[in-house]
């Protein structure tokens, strides 16, 4: 056996602090999500905000195994497969990755809608804002600008299962044929050799679209993701 998978799901009850609750109770409804260690366990948090008259919807979003559980890496609100638009998200979980997704889904939505971080091992809540993700979207605003403006583009390339986009990158060459595309191919990514080409004008990462968010303002050479380059206008 080479693998061995073991599940690593929260077991203790999950319960909402009074705090959290009456805070909640300022929304009509909510849209509740978890990373997939607290996502089979929600029961209690559920049945605290019906009682609270909270209208609770949720999804199986794209890629994921179950009902409410959210990836960090997917920053489509449109993968979140709603029927409804809630007034505020509920996450539950430790960390602020998975969180900071659903902030950054929302980035192009008319009406942006707070996230409700509840860490269930600290009891405590916190809010999320598109102020809190400021300078990410600052940072990737001028990447943008930079790749219209750029002649020699690297691509960033991964075997990973779940991340390969090869194929869909070929779309680039189609897409700009004034510029030159070098294609990089690695599964280990490791910016800091980034400036070992300094014909790269502007990266495009086609791995995890985090990348090209949340590493960006860290990064020497502006970088956006593939699916952006793809659609502008």
């Amino acid at each position: 056996m080479d693998n061995l998978l073991i599940n690593a799901e929260y077991k203790e009850e999950i319960k909402l602090t009074d705090e959290t609750l009456n805070y909640c109770k300022k929304f009509k409804t909510i849209a509740l999500y978890s990373s997939i260690q607290f996502s089979s366990n929600l029961d209690k948090i559920l049945s605290q905000l019906k009682e609270a008259n909270i209208n609770v919807i949720t999804s199986q979003p794209e890629r994921t195994n179950s009902q409410s559980q959210i990836l960090g890496c997917d920053l489509s609100y449109k993968n979140l497969k709603l029927t409804q638009k809630p007034d505020a998200f509920l996450y539950i979980g430790d960390g602020i990755f998975h969180p900071r997704a659903l902030v950054l889904s929302q980035k192009d939505e008319e009406n942006f809608k707070e996230v409700i971080r509840f860490d269930p091992i600290t009891n405590q809540h916190y809010i999320l804002n598109l102020k809190d993700v400021d300078k990410i979207l600052k940072t990737y605003k001028g990447a943008l600008i930079k790749f219209l403006h750029s002649d020699s583009i690297g691509v960033i390339i991964t075997l990973k299962p779940g991340q390969q986009q090869f194929n869909p990158s070929k779309q680039l060459k189609e897409k700009y044929p004034n510029k030159k595309f070098y294609f990089f191919i690695d599964n280990n990514i490791d910016f800091s050799k980034a400036e070992d080409f300094p014909f790269i004008q502007c990266w495009v990462n086609t791995a995890c679209p985090r990348i090209g968010f949340d590493d960006a303002p860290n990064l020497p050479i502006p970088i956006i993701n593939l699916t952006e380059a793809l659609n502008i206008e």
